[in-house]
């Protein structure tokens, strides 16, 4: 529910009503659970007087694992890079065939080293670390082979979609939700309704082809993320579909 120009805090009525029509609203979303646990930290944080400046800082400042249900299961993947300045419980480290001898190599190494707040295992094909201790390390020597997944989950970000597409899309992307069933129809997804809601970049199409030469085909197509994105030197942010897409081995 929106406020009225001129007023900065959240009345208690406001506050409920916005709480009611979110759940009639997006109660079958896939992220309603995470809007749920910001709502209740923000209530926690703010447990008198709401402002709507402090609800803006609150949600911008804070990252989206920050919200998923601490008893869950949930893994985050992700590059080095894009790991730096955040820290997690466990962190799990995959170091196939690395290259450690340049110094950028060994400033990642040292980024991802020190993303773990409690818990760091190390999975790697060489032997560079055998001679680092530390308290409580403990080494295990695994010689099994393990067979490539048959099935893959991936999230499209901003560079995977024609942004400019969505600029057209957009009474029929405020119809969709986080969890909503899309299909394919070569370079775009369409609703349920038949109604074409995203197109895939040159670069993500390119990267469906090289799945289908290892033998992988989209099996399924979900909404993950609804976002905004302003486009440069506009100032009206646009809705942008950001889905999920599920492969699985055909061969």
């Amino acid at each position: 529910m929106k406020l009225l120009d001129g007023v900065f805090t959240i009345s208690d009525e406001i506050w409920d009503n916005a709480k009611r029509a979110l759940k009639v609203r997006f109660n079958q979303s896939s992220k309603i659970e995470i809007c749920n646990n910001i709502i209740k930290d923000f209530e926690v944080t703010n447990p008198k007087s709401k402002y709507k400046s402090d609800l803006e800082v609150f949600i911008r400042e804070s990252k989206l694992e920050d919200f998923f249900n601490e008893n869950g299961e949930t893994i985050f993947v992700s590059t080095i890079h894009k790991a730096k300045g955040k820290e997690f419980d466990n962190v799990f480290l995959m170091l196939e065939n690395i290259n450690y001898e340049s110094d950028g190599a060994k400033r990642q190494l040292y980024v991802a080293l020190t993303r773990a707040k409690e818990n760091l295992y190390i999975h790697l094909n060489n032997s560079f670390l055998d001679n680092i201790k530390a308290e409580n390390l403990e080494r295990l020597e695994d010689k099994e082979i393990y067979l490539p997944s048959n099935e893959m989950a991936v999230h499209l970000s901003y560079k995977d979609v024609w942004l400019d597409y969505f600029v057209n899309k957009q009474h029929v992307i405020s119809n969709l939700i986080s969890g909503d069933s899309l299909s394919i129809d070569g370079d775009q997804c369409r609703d349920l309704n038949g109604q074409s809601v995203l197109k895939f970049s040159k670069q993500f199409l390119n990267y469906i082809e090289n799945m289908k030469l290892k033998g992988f085909q989209v099996k399924k197509v979900t909404v993950n993320f609804i976002v905004y994105w302003l486009k440069e030197n506009e100032t009206n942010e646009i809705k942008i579909v950001l889905p999920e897409l599920y492969f699985v081995r055909i061969d």
